[in-house]
């Protein structure tokens, strides 16, 4: 039996490799996932498949520190993997960078040195895409904004906005996202953040539906192709929540393989391309060197990758099925939950903007049911734990829905709401260490560190942290930019993970939406009986502060602002009083 070790940690590409894997009768270990205290709930449930054989607990990659490849080098020899398979970039970047430390000890699935240099670099993808007569967007590269102006007489709006990688390997934690800007405002903001990481590609926009073709290649060569359309995606774009397998279109198979071919391409790989359904054009958007998110559907359709790519790996085969379905679906219900509440809530007269009718989404799901064709990125029959996982997970964040606008009408009446503040106010005038806790500790709670350091007394120990088990994480440019108008830099900052050591130290411990209060609460019984709101401590402001991760820079600065003002109600009110917050001449400070 052969011994695969799969490293990821989502509910669609690493599970399906595990799924596909383990149904071949390949014996599955996993490793490179967030469990514990500060557990990534998505991981959680991939980890709930039957058909893992071993989890290792390794230690996370960090540039500075060898830990993870002495970790990973002793379990290599230890276990004897026939290959050792990543399925995302955080763990494809540390294989990669280090194959020749690594391969001593075992088969490891990277791409050849060129083929990784272009696949993994979007303006390099471009580049070749144009030397080989294939269709890109229009394109410029820029690296610093003096070329606004430029821009502004060669683009209409929207447009993109790319970095010239996902991931950089000195911060596998902080992605590095495409963005769309509608106005010039906007992409002068977007453009200066952006830039702070390396130059920009500035895009046409390109209005058609997200198509992939997926290929399994030996030098270039395909083996196993397969197709797939995407139904929902993100309003402005992304990965998709609900796909089709549709026959692969000769005309973009030619294209993939004019970019794969001269790379000599070994691996698995998904081609993405924009289609305009009226008039038939395309132009590529990247190359996915790696397993991709929709793989659920074409593993659901016969176009197993994963368990081939094993086989052509450890075995040399090169004959496989070409018995594969087409017009099968497959969606992720987390995700298309997300999809159905911003799909009803969207601007339909906005073209730019990837809405469906209301009638036609409830038509196309019940056709698709009744005939048999839907298919679940997590429910299987054979495999049902990550379905139960899942399940249980929405219902959780359901019933914290409901119990938040249940508690959130209660909290703000009037008399309850005073009560909090003086309460909160009380704890904190008697406090002489403060901690501040979010989810990932990079967004809400340093700048709410880095905000009372300057307004509470020295003698005050202030600290924050996160409960996502993610270490050195940087907060992202729009945070940075935003906490800048505070004069406040959040540039250096790294994230901690939350201990019970940090719980047991702190005399207040304060957060900022439900979530955060569940899941301290839940988790570290030091901490009940000293948790508050930040909000708490401004009585005629929303109780909850919510996360603006992912969001725009006047969120940002929304979200501070909210945060800025609670802690200086907190402090001046103290002052008033008499106490040691002594705030006579820390007036607070608007952007």
């Amino acid at each position: 039996m052969k011994k695969v070790l799969v490293l990821g940690d989502d509910t669609r590409a690493f599970l399906s490799v595990i799924r596909s894997l383990g149904r071949g009768g390949v014996e599955v270990h996993v490793a490179w996932y967030d469990t514990g205290a500060s557990k990534n709930e998505l991981a959680e449930i991939a980890l709930r498949s039957r058909y893992i054989s071993h989890a290792h607990d390794l230690p996370s990659y960090r540039p500075d520190n060898d830990a993870w490849k002495t970790a990973l080098i002793a379990l290599m020899q230890r276990e004897k993997f026939d290959l050792v398979l990543p399925c995302g970039d955080p763990s494809i970047l540390p294989l990669q960078a280090h194959r020749h430390e690594l391969e001593p000890f075992g088969r490891i699935y990277v791409l050849n040195e060129r083929a990784f240099e272009v696949v993994f670099d979007k303006f390099k993808t471009n580049a070749l895409a144009r030397s080989v007569g294939v269709a890109v967007p229009r394109e410029r590269v820029v690296e610093n904004q003096d070329a606004l102006a430029e821009i502004r007489n060669e683009f209409n709006l929207p447009i993109v906005l790319k970095p010239q990688s996902s991931f950089r390997s000195t911060n596998l934690n902080s992605k590095q996202v495409v963005k769309k800007a509608y106005d010039w405002e906007e992409c002068a903001e977007i453009l200066r953040m952006m830039l702070s990481a390396g130059p920009v590609s500035v895009q046409e926009n390109f209005v058609g539906d997200g198509v992939g073709v997926e290929l399994l290649l030996q030098d270039g060569k395909p083996l196993m192709s397969f197709q797939h359309m995407r139904v929902h995606e993100p309003l402005h774009g992304g990965g998709s929540s609900y796909r089709i397998g549709t026959a692969v279109s000769p005309e973009l198979l030619e294209a993939a393989l004019k970019l794969l071919e001269p790379l000599a391409y070994t691996g698995v790989a998904m081609v993405e391309f924009k289609v305009d359904s009226r008039t038939k054009q395309w132009v590529l958007i990247e190359i996915n060197g790696r397993f991709w998110g929709s793989l659920p559907l074409a593993v659901a359709s016969g176009a197993d990758f994963p368990l081939a790519l094993v086989q052509l790996l450890v075995d040399g085969q090169t004959s496989f099925s070409q018995k594969i379905r087409t017009n099968i679906y497959c969606r992720n219900f987390m995700a298309d939950l997300n999809w159905h509440f911003s799909n009803l809530r969207a601007d339909r007269s906005d073209p730019t903007l990837a809405t469906l009718p209301l009638n036609k989404v409830i038509v196309e799901t019940l056709v698709n049911v009744i005939t048999m064709r839907e298919r679940s990125d997590t429910w299987t029959l054979d495999d049902p734990g990550p379905g139960v996982a899942e399940a249980s997970l929405i219902l959780k964040r359901f019933r914290r829905s409901i119990g938040k606008r249940l508690t959130g009408k209660l909290r703000g009446l009037p008399l309850v709401r005073t009560y909090q503040a003086r309460k909160a106010r009380k704890a904190l005038a008697a406090a002489n260490s403060v901690l501040f806790v979010c989810k990932g500790n990079i967004c809400r709670s340093p700048f709410a560190e880095y905000y009372a350091r300057e307004r509470f007394p020295k003698s005050v120990e202030i600290l924050s942290a996160g409960y996502i088990r993610k270490q050195g994480r940087t907060s992202p440019s729009e945070a940075i930019a935003a906490a800048s108008k505070w004069s406040l830099d959040l540039a250096l900052h790294r994230s901690r993970i939350l201990t019970e050591e940090m719980v047991r130290a702190a005399d207040i411990l304060f957060v900022f939406d439900l979530q955060n209060y569940y899941q301290v609460h839940d988790t570290f019984a030091a901490a009940r009986g000293k948790i508050y709101f930040v909000g708490a401590l401004l009585p005629e402001a929303p109780m909850w502060i919510e996360d603006p991760y992912s969001k725009g820079l006047e969120d940002f600065e929304s979200t501070y602002r909210l945060i800025a003002a609670a802690i200086d109600a907190g402090n001046q009110q103290e002052a008033h009083a008499g106490v040691r917050f002594a705030a006579a001449d820390k007036t607070q400070v608007e952007p």
